[in-house]
């Protein structure tokens, strides 16, 4: 029998934590997008609500995509 090593638990168990947090959808992600960019851009930590919009950003193409849109426009205004 294979014994599975302590990182390769760690990352199952966080693999598992992000497929299961991630019930904001697209629609979710969007609204919220702004909140979290403008965090990013202040460079002060997520606050846990705002963690979901991170875990989504991670799954979603589309909405990284007009993230890092959100996040060019943003810093050519700054």
């Amino acid at each position: 029998m294979m014994r599975l090593s302590y990182q390769q638990i760690t990352d199952l168990i966080e693999l598992t934590i992000f497929v299961q947090d991630d019930t904001l959808g697209c629609d979710g992600c969007l609204e919220l997008m702004d909140q979290f960019a403008q965090a990013e851009l202040d460079g002060t930590a997520i606050p846990d609500a705002l963690e979901v919009v991170r875990i989504h950003l991670e799954q979603c193409k589309c909405c990284k995509d007009e993230y890092e849109a959100l996040m060019i426009a943003l810093r050519e205004i700054q």
